[in-house]
């Protein structure tokens, strides 16, 4: 009787120590870049600061906002556009008014 209870106290105590050890393997896998913050976050804020800049006419700044968004998730195929659009924007402000 007593060994059959040190046995049962031997198996939970050795199943607790690997659901824990477990647990702490998957928290430490989540975390993808050292701040905690993946990396498509990133890009995703870099690219609406890139759509905030292309806005205020801020090209350059543009520019490189949008660069950094394709540095953190290359696979977005709308960051090119943006940059396309910004190198439109960018020469119909440097050309003057076919008017003039």
């Amino acid at each position: 009787m007593i060994s059959t209870i040190i046995l049962i106290a031997i198996v939970v105590g050795a199943g607790w120590y690997l659901w824990r050890r477990r647990g702490y393997r998957h928290t430490q896998a989540a975390s993808p870049s050292p701040q905690g913050v993946a990396p498509e976050t990133l890009a995703l804020e870099a690219f609406a600061h890139g759509n905030t800049c292309l806005a205020e006419g801020r090209f350059e700044e543009a520019i490189t906002a949008f660069h950094r968004a394709r540095e953190l998730d290359p696979k977005r195929p709308h960051v090119a556009d943006r940059l396309a659009e910004v190198e439109r924007r960018q020469q119909a402000a440097i050309r003057p008014p076919a008017g003039a």
